[in-house]
């Protein structure tokens, strides 16, 4: 079962243990985290913590709220201590005072391997739960059907191969599509051809209109839509270029080498990315997609 829905069984159960330990590199996984607490208890029993500085361990015991029986802390950037000797005597202390009416939940931005130590520790307490949010690659299918079922849709596997291959598995970047095809679908099942359509419908220009552009070697045009696509997730455009050359052009190395060029400068946020790339497709000599004898990119429509 996905990590993040044995966090939300545990949350409608009432958080009952001492704390709850939830770790990832993504930080939108974590904020997935922070959802849930905030949907499922009241504000006043929620109290936000940017860092471990902000808690004095002394009097947790002590302290109760005025306003509400339980406290929850939710804390912020444990990785940000730096020595794991400190994060380990932390959570030490915090092992040493038994308070029912509190619950903490600690929030790790870091990867599992970096924090190898703290989870051994955890892990030999009974108060203390421990939540791997990262998903990998085999639970992407799962994670959006949890998704999708909390907007009352259901998406079909064809539907969710092309999430997963636009978005390059982003599950930050799926969350917020399937966000937007739950407000404009006109079906509660959707599938490929559903959410192309939705997605070409909610942009004056889509990544595919840019697609049909650069196989049409209409450079002012591929520049023009790549402008109205600018508050578009670059990921995304990539992602649909990333499909399209791999799914319904044919085999081109020097095209695969230029899109994973791209993936690698957005990941380290290089700005004009998206614009050398599509110039240097423009370069590319044209290729027929292998299905329709005459077409730049036709398939797009029929399949």
């Amino acid at each position: 079962m996905l990590a993040i829905r044995r966090f939300e069984e545990d949350v409608k159960k009432g958080l009952n243990n001492q704390l709850y330990f939830c770790h990832s590199a993504d930080r939108f996984l974590l904020s997935e985290v922070a959802g849930l607490i905030r949907a499922y208890f009241p504000p006043i029993c929620i109290e936000t913590y940017e860092s471990l500085d902000e808690i004095e361990i002394s009097s947790l015991t002590s302290a109760t709220s005025l306003f509400a029986e339980r406290r929850i802390l939710l804390v912020y950037n444990f990785e940000k201590i730096k020595k794991k000797e400190k994060r380990i005597e932390w959570l030490r202390k915090i092992t040493e005072k038994k308070a029912t009416h509190i619950t903490i939940v600690l929030l790790c931005n870091a990867e599992a391997k970096e924090i190898t130590e703290e989870i051994n520790f955890l892990k030999k307490s009974s108060y203390f739960c421990i939540f791997p949010l990262d998903i990998q690659e085999r639970e992407l299918y799962d994670w959006i059907n949890y998704k999708a079922s909390k907007k009352g849709l259901k998406i079909r596997r064809d539907a969710a191969d092309y999430l997963i291959d636009i978005t390059a598995g982003q599950p930050g970047l799926i969350s917020s599509e399937i966000e937007k095809i739950s407000l404009l679908a006109k079906k509660s099942e959707v599938g490929i051809l559903d959410i192309r359509e939705i997605l070409a419908e909610s942009a004056e220009y889509s990544s595919f209109d840019l697609i049909n552009a650069i196989n049409s070697k209409d450079k002012d045009t591929a520049f023009k839509m790549l402008l109205s696509l600018q508050n578009t997730e670059p990921d995304l455009i990539l992602g649909a270029l990333n499909w399209h050359f791999t799914y319904k052009a044919k085999p081109n190395s020097k095209v695969y080498s230029l899109l994973y060029k791209a993936n690698l400068a957005l990941r380290q946020a290089k700005p004009w990315v998206l614009d050398l790339l599509v110039y240097e497709l423009l370069q590319e000599p044209e290729k027929q997609c292998g299905n329709h004898p005459h077409c730049h990119c036709e398939s797009l429509k029929d399949n």
